[in-house]
């Protein structure tokens, strides 16, 4: 029994408390008349312990010590009160601590929840203590946080807010151009807004969208004016040729396309390329650029499976939706026999593709057995990071057309387990019922603390948890044991109160987790409990984004998401941190070992 205490104690470390002051995908070889698969790295990569988690933010001075003078001018937002995060969100902190947490918050997490509470902190209505004599910081704080909404992938929240605050987006050409391409990724650009917002630049970008803009409303001879002078300024720049194409000449070969020559104009590069119906080679994808992967997934000229491997990695990051992933699913095209077959493929590629031809095998079933088989195999395609958010939510959606009677029992616990990841808890309620009358009761067991933090009910049974316990524990391997003292930090951190001897009997002895090899930043780790201790709400919110990071709650550690629950919890945001909790807890919520599921070519 010593190596599970070993392993744990390597994993955790000495315990710390929680409240305050206390896989890579397989390309598949297919057959000559197949196409060839668009190669995707996974996505979100795998952490290695110690994750590099959150950027280094050193704790703040005390800011009671410094005579305060006026507020930030910058403070507007269209949360107030309760919808945002309270009537004074920045209490006892100084703008220039405030700046250099906003510009470090994360944007591309696949975090629901994560992304929502950020937008929620951006959006809110509250002004940062300034010194006297302070200097005016290099950019303000309403344009960082009309840029940070832009890049998170919300530019009607980003639109909104520089709406109250257009001082600050007239003089920050970064903020001003973050909410353009935002815009121009979502397909919602208002031109003329567009460039008024930009009448006070003189960068070439405004130009290039002075040509779009001409472009796109038939204007010949303004592209044809706006083309000149872009060929006088910008011989070698990429965006002419298709700048060319736009005003009625031979499109370029997109292979003759630099996708890296101007990072900072890429968006506007590839928008011109989905109106000037120009491709974009599978090779080519930016894979490190998610808004730019949302782009190239709505060009019709970019074949249908580079297509939807570009959609499913930026929808993994919420920059496209699970509707507009499941309609780029229904454009891949199947080859032969293919949708009878896709258990077979599955074996061999996990990825897009393989994903989009289960979506279309199952709008072709209708056998009853044939697609609850595709609806598990669907389920199973979906890695458990991702669960929670557009990935997750087009696999719930073939999911929606099975019902939670006998004949899917099997299925039961990965469903439930879906639904709950997905906050569809009536839907979770069903699979969970059907799981614990079918007596699968291996698999059945590691739902029940999920369902908890889920639902707010259960928390309070001593015997519920024993009986958790008992059957999660036998059997168990040392990873399936790291996995369930996972899970009893996090119920622990929603208010669960569990006992040391299951703390003992699951660590074999070695006792809760700690932070201290989680990989994070430990004056980080240390500030956000000073925070939440001292009632400082914005300054908690902040710096659990950045704990959390770009990876999210379903990648990290358990006992990060904890802490960063627990403290949530303590300034009043239960729902925020019991949402995070959630998505933690799906993601390990499952014995190591799965049943095999059924060949969906059965019938």
């Amino acid at each position: 029994m010593a190596a599970p205490a070993q392993a744990a104690a390597q994993a955790f470390g000495p315990p710390v408390r929680l409240t305050p002051d206390a896989a890579v995908e397989t390309p598949s070889q297919p057959g000559p008349s197949a196409p060839a698969p668009v190669i995707v790295p996974a996505y979100p990569p795998a952490v290695t312990p110690p994750p590099a988690v959150s950027p280094v933010v050193a704790r703040p001075a005390p800011v009671a010590r410094e005579p305060l003078g006026a507020p930030d001018p910058d403070g507007a937002g269209p949360l107030d009160g309760m919808q945002g995060l309270g009537g004074d969100p920045w209490r006892g902190l100084g703008r220039a601590e405030l700046l250099t947490l906003i510009a470090a918050l994360p944007v591309d997490t696949p975090s629901p929840t994560v992304k929502a509470l950020e937008r929620r902190l951006l959006l809110s209505a509250g002004s940062p203590a300034v010194a006297t004599g302070e200097p005016p910081p290099p950019r303000r704080l309403g344009a960082l946080r009309i840029e940070k909404l832009a890049r998170l992938g919300d530019p009607a929240g980003a639109a909104e807010l520089a709406g109250r605050l257009p001082a600050a987006l007239a003089a920050d050409e970064p903020a001003a151009r973050a909410l353009t391409d935002a815009e121009l990724v979502r397909g919602g650009l208002d031109c003329p807004r567009a460039l008024a917002r930009g009448k006070s630049f003189a960068s070439a970008y405004w130009a290039k969208l002075g040509l779009f803009c001409r472009a796109r409303a038939g204007d010949r001879a303004g592209t044809d004016e706006a083309l000149a002078g872009l060929r006088d300024s910008r011989r070698s720049d990429p965006f002419l040729p298709v700048a060319e194409a736009l005003a009625g000449a031979a499109p370029p070969p997109a292979r003759s396309l630099s996708l890296q020559a101007d990072a900072d104009g890429l968006v506007m590069l590839l928008a011109a390329m989905r109106m000037a119906r120009i491709g974009v080679p599978p090779d080519r994808l930016p894979l490190d650029k998610l808004p730019a992967l949302a782009a190239i997934a709505t060009n019709p000229a970019v074949d249908a499976t580079t297509r939807a491997a570009a959609g499913e990695r930026a929808a993994a990051s919420l920059f496209l939706d699970a509707r507009q992933l499941q309609d780029l699913y229904a454009q891949v095209p199947a080859v032969g026999d293919e949708l009878l077959r896709v258990r077979d493929i599955a074996r061999r590629d996990r990825g897009a593709r393989t994903r989009a031809l289960v979506h279309q095998a199952m709008a072709a079933a209708m056998d009853g057995r044939r697609r609850v088989a595709l609806a598990a195999l669907a389920v199973e395609l979906v890695d458990p990071r991702l669960r929670a958010g557009p990935v997750g939510g087009a696999a719930a959606g073939l999911l929606d057309g099975v019902s939670p009677t006998g004949d899917a029992a099997a299925l039961a616990p990965a469903a439930a387990r879906l639904y709950y990841a997905q906050g569809r808890l009536d839907q979770a309620r069903r699979w969970h019922d059907l799981a614990l009358r079918s007596g699968r009761s291996a698999d059945t067991a590691w739902l029940w603390p999920l369902a908890v933090v889920a639902t707010g009910q259960g928390s309070g049974d001593p015997a519920a948890l024993t009986a958790w316990l008992d059957e999660a524990l036998r059997g168990a391997d040392t990873p399936a044991r790291s996995r369930i003292a996972g899970q009893l930090a996090l119920l622990q951190a929603t208010g669960a109160a569990i006992p040391d001897d299951a703390w003992m009997t699951v660590t074999d002895g070695a006792g809760p987790p700690s932070g201290s090899d989680a990989g994070v930043d430990p004056a980080l780790w240390q500030r956000l409990g000073d925070a939440a201790a001292g009632g400082r709400i914005g300054e908690t919110v902040a710096v659990a984004l950045l704990l959390l990071g770009e990876a999210g709650p379903a990648t990290l550690p358990p006992v990060v998401t904890a802490r960063v629950a627990a403290n949530l919890k303590a300034v009043g945001l239960e729902p925020d941190a019991r949402a995070l909790v959630r998505e933690a807890m799906v993601a390990i919520a499952a014995p190591a070992a799965q049943a095999p599921l059924p060949n969906p070519t059965a019938e």
